[in-house]
């Protein structure tokens, strides 16, 4: 038993031994089960070459069954983890590598199980070893595109080095120069060992260039992937501030625009409130006349007067000077500058306090109105805003029936509840509007007035929007045209 060279099996186990605990020592704080992949597989090729180093001390069935196993396991353990660095390993690859490790040790096994000689199951060894060796020179091939350039060179020398080295033995015992001794202190076996101890060290320097620059590969992409996540984080919030601003600004726009459509259709409700203010004025004037005439003749004759004619010229006086209050509080509401409050509010008062300023307009147009509201027409919103929108409503339905000329103009008014909405219909009996602007009715500055802004119906559209509502319109042209709008209902107010 030659001792020099059972010593180099052990120093050969020992230098695996120490490089792979090295590497997963080193590379611990990482935490990835490809470096214990390939540190544990490298312990047991240490531990491989400890069995094959210790024929004489352990039985010879031990040696070739546990010390090949070992180093297969090991060796097969290297090469999945240098897979697994180029991504998920292929299940092709991975049966294939298998079945052929298996193969190979079955052939070893049998062999020296059935009587061959020592020089046969090293040749078979040695042979094996040589083309599946090649698998670290692949592996450095296809990790030299996309990894560290000189681990994968080392990787792709390490593998070169092995198979070259081992091809040399095996030709050697081929051919007959070489050893058939598994301890014989010869060249070929210098051969062997020298190519071991390089190509460990390259394969071990290799690996951890590649996974070391895979890490700082893989931060570098996550802190980009942070950063473009906090660029899209920033641009998100300034959309949304944009945003923002963008929906305060249509707001001002829809309240100034309110205010503005008031003012275009001013003229007519200037006539529709005098008209209407000046009756309770006329009567007060007359009422107030009467008072001071009866004080005056019962100064003259110096009698008591008459209090029951004053009291109810009195009385009088108090109710037409509510109406006119009442007509006044129904104009400043209508041309306040609300900001936009939201309020419970009954659709019927909504519609009757727009009647009220209109309804002057309708007498002298000779239009028969019919006003039909169900009960419980309970919304939320900005009155004065949907005050416009309804009085948009009724202005466009008295202008179309006047257009028309019509012997009986008829204008019908219908509130009731659908679903989750209150439903609102204007309906006029009007010349109605044409297909071929159907498109128009509520595009902004398009009108068919001579007179109007094409402001009105898209700026009642916009502002029923805003209120979670619909306004829609159907017409028939020649017959009618029903204008619908729709806003959500409020339960149990």
């Amino acid at each position: 038993m030659n001792w020099n060279v059972q010593t180099i099996f052990w120093m050969d186990a020992f230098l695996y031994l120490m490089l792979h605990a090295a590497i997963w020592y080193g590379l611990a704080r990482f935490r990835s089960p490809v470096v214990v992949w390939w540190s544990a597989s490298g312990i047991l090729s240490a531990l491989g070459l400890c069995v094959l180093g210790s024929r004489g001390w352990i039985s010879t069935d031990v040696v070739v069954v546990a010390g090949q196993f070992l180093m297969a396991a090991g060796n097969w353990g290297r090469q999945f983890a240098l897979r697994s660095l180029h991504g998920p390993v292929s299940p092709r690859w991975l049966w294939s590598s298998l079945g052929v490790n298996g193969a190979f040790l079955a052939l070893s096994c049998g062999l020296h199980f059935s009587g061959s000689p020592e020089s046969t199951l090293m040749l078979v060894f040695y042979a094996f070893y040589t083309f599946n060796a090649l698998e670290y020179f692949f592996a450095g091939q296809r990790l030299v595109l996309t990894h560290d350039k000189k681990g994968a060179n080392s990787l792709r020398w390490a593998g070169l080095i092995l198979s070259v080295t081992l091809g040399i033995k095996t030709v050697a015992m081929l051919v007959g120069i070489g050893s058939d001794d598994l301890y014989a202190a010869s060249w070929d076996h210098a051969v062997v060992f020298i190519g071991q101890f390089t190509a460990i060290m390259m394969l071990c320097v290799g690996f951890m260039q590649i996974f070391v620059d895979q890490d700082h590969r893989s931060k570098t992409t996550m802190q980009l992937q942070l950063a473009r996540e906090q660029e899209r984080a920033t641009l998100a919030l300034q959309h949304a501030e944009d945003l923002a601003a963008l929906l305060t600004e249509r707001e001002e726009i829809i309240r100034q625009l309110t205010l503005s459509n008031k003012s275009a259709g001013m003229g007519a409700l200037v006539a529709s409130f005098a008209h209407e203010l000046n009756q309770p004025l006329a009567a007060n004037l007359l009422h107030a006349e009467l008072v001071q005439f009866k004080l005056e003749e019962a100064q003259q004759e110096k009698s008591k007067p008459d209090l029951d004619v004053l009291h109810q010229a009195i009385v009088a006086i108090v109710h037409d000077t509510q109406r006119a209050a009442d007509i006044i509080r129904k104009l400043r509401n209508l041309f306040r500058m609300g900001r936009g409050e939201y309020e419970a509010l009954k659709l019927d008062v909504l519609v009757q306090d727009v009647l009220d300023l209109v309804q002057s307009q309708m007498k002298s147009a000779n239009i028969v109105w019919t006003v039909k509201l169900d009960a419980n027409l309970h919304l939320q919103g900005d009155a004065t805003q949907l005050q416009q929108v309804i009085l948009n409503l009724l202005n466009n339905a008295i202008e179309a029936l006047r257009e028309s000329a019509l012997s009986q103009p008829e204008l019908r008014i219908r509130g009731k509840v659908t679903g989750q909405f209150v439903a609102l219909e204007v309906e006029d009996n009007g010349k109605g509007i044409g297909p071929e602007r159907a498109d128009d009715v509520f595009s902004l500055f398009k009108t068919s007035k001579s007179q109007g802004m094409g402001v009105g119906l898209w700026l009642s559209r916009s502002i029923v929007e805003v209120h979670g509502g619909r306004l829609t319109f159907q017409s028939e042209p020649g017959r009618r045209t029903v204008f619908t709008l729709r806003l959500p209902l409020i339960q149990d107010v």
